[in-house]
């Protein structure tokens, strides 16, 4: 089989039957829509719909408002509580890594809540989802810009060409020059210049699809893997001018299947919410004023659809715009740019159910037994009454007045009686608690949960147990926002940074914890696309506060084994920056602005030059004591020869001043006859020269000890010092 292109008549024709073949509002899907419709009444308690009353009675339950309302505040608050939504997270520890994350969650987060009204485009889509069973949203990148004037009485050439090397600002109109100008005679000099300097304004436009204008095909299971998705829009001529300025085609002749003014029939979702707020659906039909051409309403369908255009027989995935049998716009793309938020999910479908569709039952039922009560009293208070028309005036029955007279052709006691109202059934109070239980356990919006159950407060509850009875009770709303944020949500802050990555060229301005930051197409270019993303909010185990709770526990755990000998080794070397990088990043704070980038060559040189520098310096210090302290042994030698030499002194002067006291003594003895020479007592000199030099030595070796000793306790007093 020869594989062909798909041609552009083709290309409409498969649009065309996709769209009839699609669900959504305004292919007529009959059970969606009118589910939807009554979901809609049933949210802003208006009597039509399945609601409409067979009796008296008007009212209706609030028990689908409440729900609603509760589902999206609790939701909300959950999420965007702080105007911080995306939280991108590094694939390393890197501080430079963890940064580049930091700066591509600001830069999604301003996208969403500063470049767009984020916070009330996001609650509609999150309240579509709870109302209506699948909310969506798309984001697009619209090239957008404004102008701004700048007028000079008088300007220099030089100034303007400088002011012109701008590419952003034009002269508008023509240069008047200034004859004969004395103060410049060498350079001309023009006056009345009028400039006009462009200002981009591009940026990603986030936008709640309501639910009649999303179509997408009945087979598919996501967003992602369906052939066929589209919204469908009403557009003016004037703005498929100002979008599309290629398309030269006279807009008259789009086709004969472009349906002009397709607002004079609105869909069931769309009668619906006007009916609620009021509003008259018959004003939709005004009659369209055939000389205001620009303002002529035209349906657009923008779709993404996956179909063979080069004829190498694969689907690619194909952006189209067409309005009637013309094609408007086409371009390649690599994904949807749609998300979508379903609060109960139906197994291996697309759709599911909303919070309106579970609370429905007993929505019905309540107001069914509501409705009883208020015309039980109704009739209670304005009975009927039985007459005899040929004896009592009805007009004076229906239009009491204070001591009337009513006139009678008979006797009245048997020709007028009052009908009273029927009992109320015992069991109805019953009936209402027990669908109020049925309602919390279909929903899991319990008392509890909104902290409404006056039971809990009883004495002998403690906190400990009213908060473990809040905290279970919100575990269904927490599965529900954990389902929001792992789809849509991740959907939407994903393909924003995509959008932004891939369209912006000129430098952006973004807001971030410490101000306003700019960051230029090249430095964006730089951002990883293959970023992990957490969405920031307060669930599951790896919150901001569980994880922050959790480093802080580490913190204490570290400096425990490292008092332990034998657990020490095992801390890694880069436990404590490693642990401070978490901690920083667990606060949503950016890491760089309190560490440094091991990783980053340059700051690693500065880190190496300032090692150095410290090793020299204790080298020195080092050797500056080495040599105080040879100079101090130098000193102690020194007084010990000197102590040496006195001593060898001392020792030989003393044996001098013996020998010649014994010589004088022997002189003596023999100059004197009879005297008998004493016996010489031995001093052995040398011995003494012996000992005193190992005492010497030994007081020597002794003081040497005392300063090595005292050297060492200056070492580990400094080396304590640098590790505190």
């Amino acid at each position: 089989m020869e594989l062909k292109k798909v041609t552009d008549i083709e290309l409409i024709s498969q649009i065309d039957s996709k769209v009839r073949n699609s669900i959504g509002g305004l292919t007529g899907a009959g059970d969606l829509s009118s589910r939807r419709e009554n979901a809609t009444y049933e949210f802003n308690m208006t009597p039509l719909g399945d609601l409409k009353p067979q009796g008296v009675s008007k009212i209706v339950s609030s028990d689908t408002t409440e729900v609603i309302e509760s589902y999206t505040a609790l939701t909300t608050k959950l999420l965007l509580d702080n105007n911080k939504l995306a939280n991108f997270v590094p694939r390393s520890t890197r501080p430079r890594d963890i940064h580049n994350a930091k700066v591509a969650s600001d830069l999604v987060n301003y996208c969403i809540f500063n470049k767009n009204d984020g916070w009330k485009t996001i609650n509609t889509w999150v309240k579509s989802a709870y109302l209506y069973g699948n909310g969506t949203l798309s984001w697009s990148w619209v090239e957008a810009s404004e102008y701004e004037m700048e007028e000079y009485d008088q300007i220099s050439e030089t100034v303007l060409d400088e002011l012109l090397s701008d590419p952003l600002i034009e002269i508008v109109g023509d240069l008047e020059v200034i004859e004969n100008y004395e103060e410049g005679p060498q350079e001309q000099v023009y006056q009345n210049v009028r400039l006009r300097r462009k200002i981009d304004n591009s940026k990603v436009v986030i936008e709640a699809i309501p639910p009649e204008a999303f179509l997408i095909n009945k087979y598919a299971k996501s967003i992602q893997d369906a052939t066929f998705v589209a919204k469908v829009v009403e557009l003016t001529y004037s703005e498929i001018r100002q979008m599309f300025p290629e398309f030269q085609k006279n807009l008259s002749e789009l086709g004969e299947n472009a349906e002009v003014g397709r607002g004079m029939s609105w869909s069931q979702e769309i009668s619906s919410r006007k009916d609620s707020v009021g509003i008259d659906n018959w004003l939709a039909n005004e009659a369209i004023d055939s000389s205001d051409e620009a303002n002529t309403t035209v349906e657009v369908i923008e779709c993404w659809i996956r179909t063979d255009r080069d004829g190498d027989g694969i689907a690619e995935l194909k952006h189209v715009i067409k309005a009637g049998d013309d094609i408007l716009q086409e371009d390649d793309v690599s994904y949807i740019p749609v998300a979508d938020l379903n609060p109960v999910e139906i197994p291996h479908e697309y759709h599911g159910l909303s919070l309106a569709d579970m609370v429905r039952p007993q929505m019905q039922a309540t107001t069914a037994i509501l409705r009883g009560f208020v015309e039980n009293v109704y009739f209670g208070n304005y009975g009927r009454t039985l007459a005899d028309p040929n004896v009592v005036d009805f007009s004076a029955l229906q239009n009491p007045v204070p001591k009337q007279v009513i006139a009678t052709n008979g006797p009245a006691v048997n020709s007028v009686q009052q009908l009273g109202p029927d009992p109320i059934s015992p069991g109805t109070q019953g009936m209402l608690e027990y669908l109020q239980v049925q309602k919390e356990q279909s929903t899991g919006l319990s008392k509890a949960a909104m902290g409404l159950n006056d039971a809990l407060y009883v004495s002998g509850n403690s906190e400990a147990k009213i908060a473990g009875a809040q905290n279970s009770a919100q575990v269904r709303i927490e599965h529900i926002a954990r389902r929001f944020m792992e789809t849509g949500f991740k959907d939407l802050c994903r393909g924003l940074l995509k959008e932004m990555k891939q369209n912006l060229k000129e430098d952006m301005m973004y807001k971030t914890d410490k101000g306003y930051a700019s960051i230029s197409p090249s430095d964006l270019q730089m951002i990883p696309s293959n970023l992990d993303l957490d969405i920031q909010a307060n669930l599951g185990e790896n919150s901001n506060s569980n994880m922050q709770l959790k480093l802080q526990q580490m913190g204490e755990l570290i400096p425990l084994m490292a008092q332990d000998p034998t657990a020490r080794k095992y801390i890694s070397k880069d436990a404590a920056f490693n642990l401070g990088v978490k901690m920083v990043n667990s606060m949503g704070l950016d890491p760089l602005d309190y560490f440094v980038d091991p990783d980053d060559p340059q700051v690693m040189e500065q880190i190496e030059a300032a090692e150095q520098e410290r090793q020299q310096q204790e080298s020195a210090a080092s050797q500056s004591q080495q040599a105080a302290a040879d100079a101090n042994t130098s000193l102690i030698k020194a007084e010990i020869d000197n102590k040496k030499i006195d001593n060898k002194r001392q020792l030989l002067e003393a044996e001098d001043d013996s020998n010649r006291s014994w010589a004088e003594i022997k002189i003596k003895a023999e100059g004197t006859e009879g005297a008998a020479l004493p016996t010489k007592i031995p001093v052995d000199f040398q011995g003494l020269y012996q000992d005193t030099e190992e005492q010497e030595k030994q007081a020597a070796e002794q003081q040497q000890q005392q300063q090595q000793m005292q050297q060492q306790q200056q070492q580990q007093m400094q080396g304590g010092m640098q590790n505190g």
